[in-house]
Protein backbone atom coordinates (compact mmCIF):
# COMPACT_ATOMS: atom_id res chain seq x y z
CA UNK A 1 0.00 0.00 0.00
CA UNK A 2 1.43 3.34 -1.17
CA UNK A 3 1.08 6.05 1.60
CA UNK A 4 0.81 9.83 0.84
CA UNK A 5 3.62 10.78 3.13
CA UNK A 6 5.69 9.25 0.74
CA UNK A 7 3.98 10.15 -2.33
CA UNK A 8 4.33 13.81 -1.48
CA UNK A 9 8.13 13.77 -1.62
CA UNK A 10 9.74 17.18 -2.12
CA UNK A 11 13.03 15.19 -2.59
CA UNK A 12 14.82 16.40 -5.90
CA UNK A 13 16.32 14.38 -8.19
CA UNK A 14 20.25 14.10 -7.73
CA UNK A 15 19.86 16.13 -4.68
CA UNK A 16 18.88 15.91 -1.29
CA UNK A 17 15.37 17.16 0.07
CA UNK A 18 14.59 20.98 -1.72
CA UNK A 19 14.33 23.78 0.79
CA UNK A 20 11.38 25.86 0.52
CA UNK A 21 12.36 29.62 -0.54
CA UNK A 22 10.71 32.69 0.57
CA UNK A 23 6.93 32.63 -0.95
CA UNK A 24 7.74 29.58 -2.56
CA UNK A 25 7.07 25.84 -2.06
CA UNK A 26 9.15 22.76 -3.64
CA UNK A 27 6.73 22.13 -5.72
CA UNK A 28 5.79 25.88 -6.96
CA UNK A 29 9.34 25.61 -7.81
CA UNK A 30 8.82 22.77 -10.10
CA UNK A 31 6.59 24.72 -11.60
CA UNK A 32 8.46 27.76 -12.52
CA UNK A 33 11.53 25.19 -13.87
CA UNK A 34 9.49 23.80 -16.17
CA UNK A 35 7.77 26.83 -17.30
CA UNK A 36 10.90 28.71 -18.14
CA UNK A 37 12.99 25.77 -19.81
CA UNK A 38 13.37 26.11 -23.73
CA UNK A 39 11.86 22.51 -24.43
CA UNK A 40 8.29 23.98 -22.80
CA UNK A 41 8.99 26.90 -25.12
CA UNK A 42 9.54 24.96 -28.09
CA UNK A 43 5.82 23.63 -27.74
CA UNK A 44 4.57 26.69 -28.78
CA UNK A 45 5.33 25.58 -32.35
CA UNK A 46 4.24 22.05 -32.28
CA UNK A 47 1.22 20.20 -33.06
CA UNK A 48 -1.69 19.41 -30.86
CA UNK A 49 -4.15 18.02 -33.33
CA UNK A 50 -3.97 20.19 -36.85
CA UNK A 51 -0.05 20.84 -38.17
CA UNK A 52 1.11 23.63 -39.32
CA UNK A 53 -2.72 25.62 -39.69
CA UNK A 54 -2.69 29.12 -40.28
CA UNK A 55 -6.22 29.85 -37.86
CA UNK A 56 -4.37 31.37 -34.75
CA UNK A 57 -7.00 30.70 -32.55
CA UNK A 58 -6.12 26.99 -32.84
CA UNK A 59 -4.58 24.97 -30.02
CA UNK A 60 -1.04 24.00 -30.39
CA UNK A 61 0.90 21.98 -28.03
CA UNK A 62 2.02 24.82 -25.45
CA UNK A 63 -1.64 26.03 -25.28
CA UNK A 64 -3.09 22.69 -24.35
CA UNK A 65 -0.55 21.98 -22.10
CA UNK A 66 -1.14 25.35 -20.28
CA UNK A 67 -4.88 24.69 -19.88
CA UNK A 68 -4.21 21.44 -19.06
CA UNK A 69 -2.39 22.37 -16.25
CA UNK A 70 -5.33 24.63 -14.96
CA UNK A 71 -7.54 21.66 -15.42
CA UNK A 72 -5.16 19.73 -13.50
CA UNK A 73 -4.45 22.42 -10.83
CA UNK A 74 -7.78 22.30 -9.79
CA UNK A 75 -8.56 18.86 -9.54
CA UNK A 76 -5.35 18.16 -7.60
CA UNK A 77 -6.75 21.04 -5.57
CA UNK A 78 -9.69 19.99 -4.85
CA UNK A 79 -8.61 16.31 -3.94
CA UNK A 80 -5.66 18.03 -2.11
CA UNK A 81 -8.64 19.49 0.42
CA UNK A 82 -10.12 16.84 1.78
CA UNK A 83 -6.70 14.84 2.06
CA UNK A 84 -4.31 17.27 3.34
CA UNK A 85 -6.26 18.38 6.29
CA UNK A 86 -6.51 14.48 7.07
CA UNK A 87 -2.25 13.72 7.06
CA UNK A 88 -1.65 16.68 8.97
CA UNK A 89 2.23 16.89 6.96
CA UNK A 90 4.34 20.24 7.41
CA UNK A 91 4.11 22.23 4.58
CA UNK A 92 1.65 19.91 2.80
CA UNK A 93 -1.81 22.18 1.87
CA UNK A 94 -4.25 21.36 -0.40
CA UNK A 95 -2.32 23.60 -2.76
CA UNK A 96 0.42 21.22 -2.31
CA UNK A 97 -1.61 18.57 -4.17
CA UNK A 98 -2.62 21.31 -6.75
CA UNK A 99 0.80 22.36 -7.46
CA UNK A 100 2.08 18.72 -7.99
CA UNK A 101 -0.63 17.68 -10.44
CA UNK A 102 -0.10 21.36 -12.49
CA UNK A 103 3.67 20.61 -13.16
CA UNK A 104 3.02 17.13 -14.24
CA UNK A 105 0.04 18.59 -16.57
CA UNK A 106 2.45 20.77 -18.07
CA UNK A 107 5.53 18.99 -18.64
CA UNK A 108 2.92 16.05 -20.10
CA UNK A 109 3.33 16.73 -23.80
CA UNK A 110 6.90 17.96 -23.26
CA UNK A 111 8.45 15.11 -25.01
CA UNK A 112 6.06 15.34 -27.83
CA UNK A 113 8.11 15.19 -31.43
CA UNK A 114 7.01 17.75 -34.24
CA UNK A 115 3.61 17.04 -36.04
CA UNK A 116 1.95 15.76 -33.15
CA UNK A 117 0.75 11.69 -32.92
CA UNK A 118 1.75 11.63 -37.22
CA UNK A 119 5.41 12.52 -35.71
CA UNK A 120 5.83 9.65 -33.46
CA UNK A 121 4.73 7.36 -35.76
CA UNK A 122 7.21 8.61 -38.13
CA UNK A 123 10.23 7.94 -35.69
CA UNK A 124 9.17 4.50 -34.33
CA UNK A 125 8.42 3.61 -37.64
CA UNK A 126 11.92 4.66 -39.31
CA UNK A 127 13.87 2.62 -37.03
CA UNK A 128 10.89 -0.58 -37.26
CA UNK A 129 10.70 -0.66 -40.75
CA UNK A 130 13.32 0.77 -43.11
CA UNK A 131 16.04 -0.96 -43.54
CA UNK A 132 18.33 2.32 -42.70
CA UNK A 133 16.96 2.07 -39.05
CA UNK A 134 17.10 -1.82 -38.63
CA UNK A 135 20.90 -1.66 -39.62
CA UNK A 136 21.23 0.70 -37.45
CA UNK A 137 19.23 -1.28 -34.35
CA UNK A 138 20.50 -4.43 -35.09
CA UNK A 139 23.63 -4.65 -32.96
CA UNK A 140 21.84 -2.74 -29.70
CA UNK A 141 20.35 -5.16 -26.73
CA UNK A 142 16.73 -5.90 -27.42
CA UNK A 143 15.00 -3.64 -24.53
CA UNK A 144 17.67 -0.54 -26.47
CA UNK A 145 16.14 -1.44 -29.97
CA UNK A 146 13.12 -1.58 -28.19
CA UNK A 147 13.16 2.18 -27.04
CA UNK A 148 13.73 3.31 -30.90
CA UNK A 149 10.99 0.85 -32.57
CA UNK A 150 8.54 1.88 -29.96
CA UNK A 151 9.46 5.72 -29.73
CA UNK A 152 7.19 7.46 -27.39
CA UNK A 153 6.55 11.13 -26.38
CA UNK A 154 5.90 10.30 -22.71
CA UNK A 155 9.06 8.71 -21.95
CA UNK A 156 11.00 11.26 -24.45
CA UNK A 157 9.55 13.51 -21.65
CA UNK A 158 10.84 11.86 -19.15
CA UNK A 159 14.58 11.67 -20.37
CA UNK A 160 13.87 15.63 -21.27
CA UNK A 161 13.17 16.66 -17.64
CA UNK A 162 15.87 14.36 -15.89
CA UNK A 163 18.48 14.68 -18.67
CA UNK A 164 18.49 17.36 -21.52
CA UNK A 165 17.42 20.06 -19.42
CA UNK A 166 19.46 22.79 -17.67
CA UNK A 167 21.42 20.18 -15.54
CA UNK A 168 22.54 18.24 -18.66
CA UNK A 169 23.01 14.69 -17.89
CA UNK A 170 23.26 15.21 -13.90
CA UNK A 171 19.46 15.48 -13.27
CA UNK A 172 17.98 17.73 -15.27
CA UNK A 173 15.33 19.86 -14.31
CA UNK A 174 15.91 18.46 -10.97
CA UNK A 175 12.17 18.05 -9.93
CA UNK A 176 10.59 17.01 -7.05
CA UNK A 177 10.28 12.67 -6.79
CA UNK A 178 6.09 13.93 -6.03
CA UNK A 179 6.19 15.85 -9.61
CA UNK A 180 8.31 13.08 -11.28
CA UNK A 181 6.26 10.46 -10.40
CA UNK A 182 2.73 11.97 -10.92
CA UNK A 183 4.04 13.01 -14.47
CA UNK A 184 4.92 9.39 -15.15
CA UNK A 185 1.80 8.11 -17.21
CA UNK A 186 3.65 4.82 -17.72
CA UNK A 187 6.03 3.73 -14.79
CA UNK A 188 7.41 0.62 -17.59
CA UNK A 189 10.86 -0.04 -18.92
CA UNK A 190 10.76 -2.39 -22.06
CA UNK A 191 12.46 -4.98 -20.31
CA UNK A 192 8.83 -5.78 -18.14
CA UNK A 193 6.08 -7.32 -19.91
CA UNK A 194 2.97 -5.40 -20.56
CA UNK A 195 -0.06 -5.78 -18.63
CA UNK A 196 -2.84 -5.89 -20.76
CA UNK A 197 -5.47 -4.76 -17.52
CA UNK A 198 -3.49 -2.13 -15.77
CA UNK A 199 -3.72 1.03 -17.52
CA UNK A 200 0.06 2.15 -16.35
CA UNK A 201 1.35 -0.78 -18.42
CA UNK A 202 0.04 -0.01 -22.18
CA UNK A 203 3.41 1.47 -22.81
CA UNK A 204 6.70 1.87 -22.28
CA UNK A 205 7.06 5.30 -20.62
CA UNK A 206 11.16 4.74 -19.39
CA UNK A 207 14.02 4.01 -21.54
CA UNK A 208 16.84 2.01 -20.51
CA UNK A 209 18.85 5.56 -20.45
CA UNK A 210 17.18 7.06 -17.64
CA UNK A 211 15.83 3.57 -15.73
CA UNK A 212 18.51 4.14 -13.02
CA UNK A 213 16.74 7.51 -12.68
CA UNK A 214 13.29 6.29 -12.30
CA UNK A 215 14.21 2.84 -9.93
CA UNK A 216 15.43 5.99 -7.62
CA UNK A 217 12.34 7.56 -7.85
CA UNK A 218 10.21 4.69 -7.34
CA UNK A 219 12.05 3.68 -4.36
CA UNK A 220 11.28 6.84 -2.92
CA UNK A 221 7.87 7.25 -3.58
CA UNK A 222 7.40 3.51 -2.44
CA UNK A 223 5.64 3.16 -5.38
CA UNK A 224 4.21 -0.76 -5.72
CA UNK A 225 6.07 -2.92 -8.04
CA UNK A 226 4.02 -4.68 -11.12
CA UNK A 227 5.74 -8.15 -11.76
CA UNK A 228 8.59 -9.31 -10.63
CA UNK A 229 10.63 -7.23 -13.28
CA UNK A 230 11.95 -4.94 -11.39
CA UNK A 231 11.19 -2.15 -14.21
CA UNK A 232 7.40 -1.99 -13.38
CA UNK A 233 5.92 0.22 -11.21
CA UNK A 234 2.13 1.03 -9.88
CA UNK A 235 1.24 4.79 -11.09
CA UNK A 236 1.59 7.56 -8.72
CA UNK A 237 -2.02 8.17 -7.51
CA UNK A 238 -1.63 12.15 -8.66
CA UNK A 239 -0.69 10.47 -12.32
CA UNK A 240 -4.93 9.78 -12.47
CA UNK A 241 -4.94 13.53 -12.74
CA UNK A 242 -2.69 14.02 -15.05
CA UNK A 243 -4.09 11.71 -17.33
CA UNK A 244 -8.08 12.91 -16.47
CA UNK A 245 -7.37 16.57 -17.03
CA UNK A 246 -5.15 15.58 -20.28
CA UNK A 247 -8.45 13.20 -21.32
CA UNK A 248 -11.14 16.70 -20.17
CA UNK A 249 -9.28 18.87 -22.49
CA UNK A 250 -8.69 17.33 -25.64
CA UNK A 251 -12.17 15.69 -25.48
CA UNK A 252 -13.99 19.01 -25.24
CA UNK A 253 -11.16 21.23 -27.11
CA UNK A 254 -10.88 18.77 -29.89
CA UNK A 255 -14.97 19.47 -30.73
CA UNK A 256 -14.67 23.44 -30.16
CA UNK A 257 -11.33 23.70 -32.31
CA UNK A 258 -12.78 21.17 -35.07
CA UNK A 259 -16.79 23.41 -35.44
CA UNK A 260 -13.59 26.17 -35.25
CA UNK A 261 -12.10 24.89 -38.87
CA UNK A 262 -15.40 23.88 -40.00
CA UNK A 263 -15.34 19.84 -39.61
CA UNK A 264 -18.37 20.25 -37.75
CA UNK A 265 -21.43 22.62 -37.71
CA UNK A 266 -22.28 24.34 -34.26
CA UNK A 267 -25.37 22.29 -33.94
CA UNK A 268 -23.29 19.18 -34.25
CA UNK A 269 -21.25 20.65 -31.61
CA UNK A 270 -23.66 21.75 -29.29
CA UNK A 271 -25.05 18.60 -29.35
CA UNK A 272 -22.42 16.53 -27.97
CA UNK A 273 -21.39 19.42 -25.14
CA UNK A 274 -24.81 20.42 -24.07
CA UNK A 275 -25.25 17.07 -22.16
CA UNK A 276 -22.43 17.77 -20.39
CA UNK A 277 -22.54 21.16 -20.08
CA UNK A 278 -25.69 20.44 -18.39
CA UNK A 279 -27.13 24.45 -19.12
CA UNK A 280 -30.63 25.15 -21.01
CA UNK A 281 -30.21 26.25 -24.42
CA UNK A 282 -31.23 29.59 -23.51
CA UNK A 283 -28.40 30.82 -21.33
CA UNK A 284 -26.60 30.43 -25.18
CA UNK A 285 -25.85 34.12 -26.40
CA UNK A 286 -24.01 35.45 -28.91
CA UNK A 287 -21.80 34.20 -32.03
CA UNK A 288 -21.41 30.31 -32.68
CA UNK A 289 -17.62 31.01 -30.78
CA UNK A 290 -19.32 32.27 -27.95
CA UNK A 291 -22.30 29.87 -27.58
CA UNK A 292 -19.44 27.22 -28.02
CA UNK A 293 -17.02 28.93 -25.57
CA UNK A 294 -19.72 28.63 -22.75
CA UNK A 295 -20.35 25.07 -23.23
CA UNK A 296 -16.79 24.75 -23.09
CA UNK A 297 -16.20 26.11 -19.40
CA UNK A 298 -19.23 24.22 -18.44
CA UNK A 299 -18.64 21.26 -19.55
CA UNK A 300 -15.02 21.56 -18.11
CA UNK A 301 -16.38 22.74 -14.56
CA UNK A 302 -18.41 20.10 -14.37
CA UNK A 303 -16.20 17.10 -15.57
CA UNK A 304 -13.09 18.54 -12.95
CA UNK A 305 -15.65 18.16 -9.94
CA UNK A 306 -17.13 14.73 -11.10
CA UNK A 307 -13.43 13.39 -11.61
CA UNK A 308 -12.35 15.21 -7.99
CA UNK A 309 -15.24 13.02 -6.51
CA UNK A 310 -14.50 9.93 -8.16
CA UNK A 311 -10.45 9.89 -7.23
CA UNK A 312 -11.89 10.29 -3.47
CA UNK A 313 -14.25 7.77 -3.72
CA UNK A 314 -11.07 5.53 -5.60
CA UNK A 315 -8.28 6.64 -3.32
CA UNK A 316 -7.98 3.03 -1.16
CA UNK A 317 -7.57 1.12 -4.57
CA UNK A 318 -5.31 3.76 -6.02
CA UNK A 319 -2.80 4.11 -2.77
CA UNK A 320 -3.06 -0.37 -3.53
CA UNK A 321 -2.25 0.09 -7.03
CA UNK A 322 -5.09 -1.94 -7.94
CA UNK A 323 -7.10 1.00 -9.77
CA UNK A 324 -7.55 -0.15 -13.57
CA UNK A 325 -9.72 2.17 -15.07
CA UNK A 326 -9.57 5.56 -16.44
CA UNK A 327 -11.03 8.34 -13.59
CA UNK A 328 -13.55 10.13 -16.27
CA UNK A 329 -15.08 6.00 -16.74
CA UNK A 330 -16.09 6.44 -12.85
CA UNK A 331 -18.17 9.63 -13.77
CA UNK A 332 -21.88 10.03 -15.31
CA UNK A 333 -20.33 11.65 -18.48
CA UNK A 334 -18.49 8.45 -19.24
CA UNK A 335 -20.83 7.74 -22.19
CA UNK A 336 -20.98 11.73 -23.05
CA UNK A 337 -17.18 12.27 -23.46
CA UNK A 338 -16.80 8.78 -25.12
CA UNK A 339 -19.16 9.94 -27.82
CA UNK A 340 -17.25 13.55 -28.16
CA UNK A 341 -13.37 11.25 -28.85
CA UNK A 342 -15.71 9.23 -31.14
CA UNK A 343 -16.77 12.29 -33.38
CA UNK A 344 -13.46 13.49 -32.95
CA UNK A 345 -11.81 10.08 -34.87
CA UNK A 346 -14.49 10.00 -37.10
CA UNK A 347 -15.03 13.25 -38.41
CA UNK A 348 -11.63 15.54 -37.26
CA UNK A 349 -8.93 13.22 -37.43
CA UNK A 350 -9.68 12.17 -40.75
CA UNK A 351 -9.89 16.16 -42.48
CA UNK A 352 -8.08 15.83 -45.93
CA UNK A 353 -6.06 19.19 -45.02
CA UNK A 354 -4.98 17.68 -41.37
CA UNK A 355 -4.02 14.25 -43.20
CA UNK A 356 -2.13 15.75 -46.06
CA UNK A 357 -0.15 18.06 -43.29
CA UNK A 358 0.48 14.60 -41.68
CA UNK A 359 1.95 12.84 -44.39
CA UNK A 360 4.35 15.68 -45.35
CA UNK A 361 5.44 15.92 -41.60
CA UNK A 362 6.11 12.55 -41.36
CA UNK A 363 8.52 12.72 -44.86
CA UNK A 364 10.11 15.24 -43.12
CA UNK A 365 10.97 13.66 -40.30
CA UNK A 366 11.96 10.26 -42.55
CA UNK A 367 14.28 12.27 -44.54
CA UNK A 368 16.10 14.02 -41.50
CA UNK A 369 16.76 10.25 -39.44
CA UNK A 370 17.75 9.65 -43.31
CA UNK A 371 20.45 12.13 -43.12
CA UNK A 372 21.37 12.45 -39.38
CA UNK A 373 21.14 8.87 -38.38
CA UNK A 374 25.10 8.56 -40.37
CA UNK A 375 26.18 10.35 -37.69
CA UNK A 376 26.30 7.86 -34.84
CA UNK A 377 27.26 5.01 -37.58
CA UNK A 378 30.31 6.84 -38.14
CA UNK A 379 31.47 7.44 -34.73
CA UNK A 380 30.53 3.78 -33.78
CA UNK A 381 33.03 2.60 -36.81
CA UNK A 382 35.40 5.87 -35.47
CA UNK A 383 35.32 4.24 -31.94
CA UNK A 384 33.61 7.56 -31.02
CA UNK A 385 36.00 9.94 -31.35
CA UNK A 386 34.56 12.59 -33.20
CA UNK A 387 37.85 14.19 -34.58
CA UNK A 388 38.02 11.53 -36.75
CA UNK A 389 34.96 12.24 -38.87
CA UNK A 390 35.55 13.78 -42.19
CA UNK A 391 33.52 16.03 -44.21
CA UNK A 392 30.09 16.02 -44.42
CA UNK A 393 29.69 13.87 -41.21
CA UNK A 394 31.73 15.89 -39.56
CA UNK A 395 29.64 18.94 -40.30
CA UNK A 396 26.26 16.83 -39.46
CA UNK A 397 28.06 16.06 -36.23
CA UNK A 398 28.59 19.86 -35.30
CA UNK A 399 25.28 20.69 -36.66
CA UNK A 400 23.60 17.51 -33.94
CA UNK A 401 25.59 18.59 -31.21
CA UNK A 402 27.76 14.62 -31.21
CA UNK A 403 30.97 16.66 -31.70
CA UNK A 404 30.82 17.57 -27.94
CA UNK A 405 30.72 15.35 -25.30
CA UNK A 406 31.02 11.74 -26.48
CA UNK A 407 28.43 9.23 -26.03
CA UNK A 408 29.90 6.04 -25.06
CA UNK A 409 28.20 3.43 -27.55
CA UNK A 410 25.88 3.40 -30.69
CA UNK A 411 22.70 3.39 -28.71
CA UNK A 412 23.24 6.46 -26.63
CA UNK A 413 24.60 8.03 -29.51
CA UNK A 414 21.58 7.61 -31.85
CA UNK A 415 19.41 8.58 -28.88
CA UNK A 416 21.24 12.04 -29.12
CA UNK A 417 19.47 12.38 -32.56
CA UNK A 418 16.42 11.44 -31.13
CA UNK A 419 16.55 14.22 -29.16
CA UNK A 420 17.77 16.24 -31.94
CA UNK A 421 14.86 15.14 -34.47
CA UNK A 422 12.17 14.98 -31.35
CA UNK A 423 12.94 18.14 -29.84
CA UNK A 424 12.22 20.36 -33.16
CA UNK A 425 9.17 22.15 -33.53
CA UNK A 426 7.04 21.87 -36.70
CA UNK A 427 8.45 24.41 -38.58
CA UNK A 428 12.39 24.03 -37.68
CA UNK A 429 12.35 20.78 -38.85
CA UNK A 430 10.26 21.88 -41.84
CA UNK A 431 13.37 24.22 -42.65
CA UNK A 432 16.11 22.31 -41.81
CA UNK A 433 15.03 19.65 -43.84
CA UNK A 434 14.37 22.21 -46.83
CA UNK A 435 17.74 23.18 -46.24
CA UNK A 436 20.00 20.11 -46.04
CA UNK A 437 17.99 19.09 -49.63
CA UNK A 438 19.44 22.18 -51.34
CA UNK A 439 15.62 22.85 -51.56
CA UNK A 440 15.60 26.27 -50.25
CA UNK A 441 18.61 28.06 -51.08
Amino acid sequence: MMTWPHLLSSQRLSRADALSSKGRSSFQQDLDRIVFCSAFRRLQNKTQVHPLTHNDNIRTRLSHSVEVASVGRSLGTIVGSTIAPRLKLEGITADSFGHIVQAACLAHDIGNPPFGHAGEDAIKDWFATTSAGQSIVKGMKSAERHDFENFDGNAQGFRILTQLEQRKWSGGLQLTHAALGAFTKYPRASTAPAQKSYPGSKKVGIYQSELEYFIAIADSLKLQPQGKSGAAWSRHPLAYLMEAADDICYSIIDIEDGAALGHLSYQEAENILLPIARISKRDLLGSAGEKLSHLRAKAIGNLVNSVAEAFLNEEKSLLAGSFAAELIDKTPYAENVALAKQTAHEQIFISREKTVRELAGASVITGLLDMLTEVPVALAASKFDASRLKGRTAKLARLTGLDGPQPKNLYHATLRITDYVAGMTDRFATDLYRNLRGLAM
